[in-house]
């Protein structure tokens, strides 16, 4: 008669490396956000994935010791001490791995950088900006940023709130032109993003070789269908302008005044190779729109990618590393477990998921999701952890019941 049960998967572990991975997914969202302009990329991500594996690691430690399933007499078991020796050396080794990574991802081929051969100033109108910019400084920027440009460099101004309209039309910059200024209406950012792209398309505006968009705006765009969901509604029409922009080489960078949608913000700025500049007060927007246009999109493994040249080798490359961190992160979390017979099913399930999760994001990207989604995605597959429980048949007492009976047995035979 066999005492154990036959093993089985250990759910509650599952679940807990599940939910360690969006929770520190949220943390790493902000940190990533927060310092993104201030770290180099290789440091950010070299943080973001150590600190995956320090919240994962010990959530899968703790719940395989509540769950029974640690075994202390393991290949793997080296006591309190060497298992806090082995967590600090994955933690350094994730972090240099990823660091590692991030900089072959980064490494740029011998491509000549961007000039902007024209400015296309977008300016938000809505009836917010009575409060967030009453004085009109979004225009005096303007006025700053051509100031510093060479005498006769080509501008365009176009302002929106419910509806889009030219202020000033495609020429050089040798005129002192007053703008208007005014506040009303909605924040109709899908509108002048498709009008824009068509007035450039029919011929209405010509910006040479490689135009520069810099767009403001302080809120959140009233005519975008769909909430966080990017296939529904005319989020679809909307992300395949953007894409074509990316193809006529057009570059958007946004500028965020107060509360807006970060993430179409920054969508908006990477999927055509601009940046997202975010600030509170408007005496801040000649620095910040200064900034939006003379800078362009890095490449990272974890946002979206411009590039006009050898993308396909990026996206494969991009597959790999991220397939290559989660692996090592999935190998890692065994001597978290600690059971035995779990570590192939940990190592095997941590490639596939990983695997699977770096194919998610890179295609999601491709195809319009939100990079915050995805990355969520990615993290929790990154941290799940399949483990066995082998539940013991009998506890002491049904055991020492056990051999009594036989032995009873033994002596009435």
């Amino acid at each position: 008669m066999e005492i154990n049960e036959k093993g089985h998967i250990n759910k509650a572990v599952v679940l807990l490396s599940a939910s360690a991975g969006i929770i520190i997914w949220r943390g790493c969202y902000l940190i990533y956000s927060s310092y993104r302009d201030s770290l180099p990329g290789p440091a950010m991500m070299g943080i973001l994935c150590s600190a995956l594996f320090f919240v994962v690691f010990l959530s899968v430690w703790a719940g395989s010791v509540i769950t029974g399933s640690l075994d202390e007499n393991s290949s793997l078991y080296e006591g309190i001490q060497g298992q806090a020796v082995r967590f600090l050396l994955g933690f350094f080794a994730v972090f240099l791995i990823s660091m590692v990574l991030e900089f072959l991802y980064e490494v740029n081929p011998h491509i000549k950088a961007i000039e902007p051969s024209s400015y296309v100033f977008v300016i938000d109108e809505s009836g917010s900006m009575n409060s967030n910019d009453p004085t009109g400084l979004r225009y005096e920027a303007i006025r700053e940023i051509m100031q510093a440009e060479y005498h006769g460099f080509p501008y365009m101004v176009y302002a929106f709130s419910n509806d889009t309209k030219i202020l000033r039309d495609m020429r050089p910059s040798d005129d002192d032109y007053e703008l208007p200024v005014s506040s009303d209406g909605g924040t109709a950012i899908r509108g002048a993003i498709l009008q824009i792209l068509n007035d450039y398309k029919n011929g209405v505006w010509d910006g040479g070789v490689n135009p520069k968009i810099i767009f403001l705006t302080d809120g959140a765009a009233t005519d975008l269908s769909g909430g966080f969901l990017w296939f529904k509604g005319n989020m679809p029409e909307f992300n395949a302008a953007l894409e074509e922009y990316h193809d006529l080489g057009i570059n958007i960078s946004t500028v965020g005044l107060g509360s807006v949608d970060r993430e179409i913000m920054v969508k908006m700025a990477e999927t055509t190779g601009g940046v997202f500049v975010n600030i509170q007060n408007a005496s801040d927007l000649a620095s910040a729109m200064k900034t939006a246009a003379i800078t362009y999109s890095d490449r990272d493994l974890l946002s979206i990618r411009y590039m006009r040249h050898m993308d396909w080798f990026y996206a494969v490359l991009r597959i790999v590393f991220l397939s290559i961190i989660g692996t090592v992160i999935g190998v890692l979390i065994i001597f978290a477990y600690v059971e035995d017979h779990s570590s192939l099913l940990i190592i095997v399930s941590s490639i596939v998921c990983s695997v699977m999760g770096s194919i998610m994001f890179e295609f999601g990207l491709r195809i319009g999701a939100f990079q915050s989604l995805l990355w969520s995605i990615l993290w929790v597959l990154f941290s799940l952890t399949f483990g066995f429980i082998y539940p013991k048949a009998k506890d002491e007492l049904g055991d020492k019941l056990y051999l009594i009976h036989t032995d009873s047995y033994l002596h009435i035979e």
